[in-house]
Protein backbone atom coordinates (compact mmCIF):
# COMPACT_ATOMS: atom_id res chain seq x y z
CA UNK A 1 0.00 0.00 0.00
CA UNK A 2 1.25 3.41 -0.83
CA UNK A 3 2.61 5.76 2.02
CA UNK A 4 -0.54 8.54 0.91
CA UNK A 5 1.44 11.37 3.13
CA UNK A 6 4.70 11.33 1.83
CA UNK A 7 2.92 11.24 -1.66
CA UNK A 8 1.33 14.29 -0.87
CA UNK A 9 4.96 16.14 0.13
CA UNK A 10 6.30 14.78 -2.55
CA UNK A 11 3.51 16.38 -4.72
CA UNK A 12 3.52 19.51 -2.72
CA UNK A 13 7.32 20.34 -3.09
CA UNK A 14 7.16 19.60 -6.76
CA UNK A 15 4.67 21.91 -6.97
CA UNK A 16 6.52 24.25 -4.63
CA UNK A 17 9.46 24.13 -7.17
CA UNK A 18 7.26 24.72 -9.94
CA UNK A 19 5.88 27.74 -8.43
CA UNK A 20 8.37 29.45 -7.53
CA UNK A 21 10.68 28.34 -10.85
CA UNK A 22 10.74 31.74 -12.11
CA UNK A 23 11.39 33.96 -8.92
CA UNK A 24 14.19 35.99 -7.82
CA UNK A 25 15.38 35.32 -3.87
CA UNK A 26 13.96 38.19 -3.00
CA UNK A 27 10.81 37.51 -4.27
CA UNK A 28 10.86 33.88 -2.63
CA UNK A 29 11.62 35.61 0.78
CA UNK A 30 8.85 37.87 0.67
CA UNK A 31 6.58 34.77 -0.29
CA UNK A 32 8.00 32.94 2.70
CA UNK A 33 7.18 36.11 4.90
CA UNK A 34 3.54 36.61 3.55
CA UNK A 35 2.79 32.72 4.28
CA UNK A 36 4.11 32.89 7.82
CA UNK A 37 2.15 35.88 8.53
CA UNK A 38 5.14 38.15 8.41
CA UNK A 39 5.95 41.38 7.10
CA UNK A 40 7.28 41.49 3.52
CA UNK A 41 10.34 42.46 3.88
CA UNK A 42 10.87 40.14 7.29
CA UNK A 43 12.95 37.53 5.83
CA UNK A 44 14.56 39.44 2.66
CA UNK A 45 17.38 40.72 5.47
CA UNK A 46 17.96 37.39 6.40
CA UNK A 47 18.90 36.52 2.90
CA UNK A 48 20.17 39.75 2.11
CA UNK A 49 24.22 38.97 1.84
CA UNK A 50 24.05 35.18 0.80
CA UNK A 51 24.13 34.62 -2.99
CA UNK A 52 21.22 34.07 -5.43
CA UNK A 53 21.53 30.67 -5.14
CA UNK A 54 22.36 30.06 -1.25
CA UNK A 55 19.39 32.32 -0.73
CA UNK A 56 16.49 30.56 -2.88
CA UNK A 57 17.93 27.58 -1.63
CA UNK A 58 17.11 28.64 1.96
CA UNK A 59 14.26 30.20 1.44
CA UNK A 60 12.77 27.16 -0.55
CA UNK A 61 13.59 25.00 2.21
CA UNK A 62 11.69 27.21 4.76
CA UNK A 63 8.77 27.15 2.52
CA UNK A 64 8.81 23.02 1.94
CA UNK A 65 9.73 23.08 5.92
CA UNK A 66 6.01 25.20 6.25
CA UNK A 67 4.30 22.52 4.00
CA UNK A 68 5.97 19.56 5.71
CA UNK A 69 4.05 20.84 9.00
CA UNK A 70 0.79 21.59 7.12
CA UNK A 71 1.58 25.32 7.97
CA UNK A 72 0.20 26.73 5.06
CA UNK A 73 -0.90 24.56 1.56
CA UNK A 74 0.90 25.12 -2.33
CA UNK A 75 -3.12 26.37 -2.82
CA UNK A 76 -2.43 29.17 -0.33
CA UNK A 77 0.89 29.94 -1.71
CA UNK A 78 -0.21 30.38 -4.99
CA UNK A 79 -2.79 32.98 -3.73
CA UNK A 80 -0.15 34.60 -1.98
CA UNK A 81 1.81 35.11 -5.08
CA UNK A 82 -1.66 36.76 -7.09
CA UNK A 83 -3.09 38.54 -4.40
CA UNK A 84 -0.05 40.64 -2.77
CA UNK A 85 2.11 43.06 -4.11
CA UNK A 86 5.69 41.91 -4.11
CA UNK A 87 9.08 44.37 -4.21
CA UNK A 88 11.24 43.63 -7.55
CA UNK A 89 14.82 42.93 -6.04
CA UNK A 90 16.03 45.92 -6.43
CA UNK A 91 13.30 47.57 -4.61
CA UNK A 92 13.31 45.16 -1.98
CA UNK A 93 17.32 46.01 -1.26
CA UNK A 94 17.02 49.28 -1.48
CA UNK A 95 14.17 49.61 1.25
CA UNK A 96 16.43 47.51 3.27
CA UNK A 97 19.27 49.47 2.43
CA UNK A 98 22.62 49.36 3.91
CA UNK A 99 22.62 48.12 8.00
CA UNK A 100 22.64 51.49 10.45
CA UNK A 101 26.47 51.55 12.39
Amino acid sequence: MPNTCQDNLSTANASLVQLTQSLDAMHIAQLASFAYGLPPLFLCREYLEQDEATAIKHCLQRLENGLNNQDFSVERLTELLTDRDYYDDYEARLRLGPEPK
